[in-house]
């Protein structure tokens, strides 16, 4: 009989990398010292352009400390940074590993392997368009302010349903070539406050790094989107519905400040930031699935009854882009 696999803390510790865990929640090292043997990061619990947060191995182990908490909680292990980052127990951050990396660390076939949540979904639709797993070597070649490109266009206004008008002066028209294949393409990109643009079109998903940055990683950042009211804010998961917004207003700026998480794993830097601007009012556009449920309880738990959650305007669909596009094909 073949032993029971236990995914226990010994198991975390032994088989989890905190630098390939922080890559999971979106957080990339800024430099990495010692022969790649220590990670600095902007912190994932706070806004910061200079970063604190500091992973190693050490005594057979990943540890980590945050140099800019101050607070019992700024150091730990794996599973003390889920606790910390997610809010949630010792056996729930072990089932949150056991999810992510329900292969790592006993036998296992390349067949069963690809049978995994993981490894859905890695190729994305149409032809010639990079796969997830090459953005590695995509490389921006030019970003320019208008968008001529009639698919993105098309896009736009067609599959988001989206007033390509309002939309293109918060856009780029970023191009790229993958290293691996030599071959270009266009898409839209959003700017995060890093620098680095969050990009979509019809096949393709994911970030790419500004044309400037030379000396760091691709950053994961939230962006700012500053409006006429000081004292309110909206916060959207992704900018699709954030534009989406501005298409129902029919307005080319929202009166309140904008703030655009673009991933979920980004709420924490999300709410430090908010936080400093001592908002009256937050407004949350937050996914209707398990992860927007989950950040929009967070933020109410954490910034009080300022946060004024909206998903209910989309009840029943995924986000409010999806709920626009529908209302659109029924009109």
């Amino acid at each position: 009989m073949s032993e029971v696999f236990s995914y226990n803390a010994q198991w975390a510790k032994e088989n989890i990398s905190l630098p390939e865990l922080l890559s999971v929640f979106g957080h990339e090292p800024v430099k990495i010292t010692k022969s790649g043997h220590e990670y600095w990061y902007n912190s994932p619990f706070r806004y910061e352009k200079e970063p604190s947060f500091h992973t190693s191995y050490l005594g057979g182990k990943w540890i980590w400390n945050d140099f800019g908490r101050g607070d019992v909680k700024g150091n730990g292990n794996v599973i003390g940074f889920l606790k910390l980052h997610e809010n949630v127990s010792v056996s729930e951050s072990l089932n949150i590993l056991r999810n992510l990396f329900p292969h790592r660390g006993q036998p296992i076939s390349w067949n069963k392997v690809k049978k995994l949540p993981l490894f859905e979904n890695m190729s994305l639709a149409g032809q010639g368009a990079p796969s997830q797993k090459d953005q590695g070597s995509l490389k921006i070649e030019s970003t320019t302010e208008k968008i001529w490109d009639k698919a993105l266009i098309g896009y736009l206004a067609g599959e988001r349903c989206i007033n390509h008008k309002l939309a293109l002066p918060y856009l780029a028209c970023i191009k790229y070539t993958n290293a691996q294949t030599g071959k270009s393409y266009q898409t839209l990109g959003f700017a995060n406050e890093s620098g680095d643009y969050e990009c979509r079109d019809k096949y393709f998903k994911g970030i790419l790094k500004a044309q400037d940055a030379h000396d760091r990683n691709t950053a994961k950042d939230i962006s700012f989107i500053p409006g006429s009211k000081g004292d309110e804010v909206a916060v959207f998961e992704g900018f699709m519905d954030f534009l989406t917004v501005l298409t129902i207003k029919n307005i080319p700026v929202l009166p309140v400040d904008v703030v655009v998480l673009n991933m979920v794993n980004m709420r924490r830097r999300a709410m430090d930031f908010i936080r400093s601007q001592n908002y009256q009012a937050i407004y949350t556009f937050f996914d209707n699935d398990s992860a927007g449920e989950k950040t929009t309880k967070l933020f109410q738990d954490e910034l009080g009854d300022v946060v004024k959650p909206q998903n209910h305007l989309y009840q029943g669909y995924k986000d409010y882009n999806q709920h626009w596009q529908e209302q659109q094909k029924a009109s």
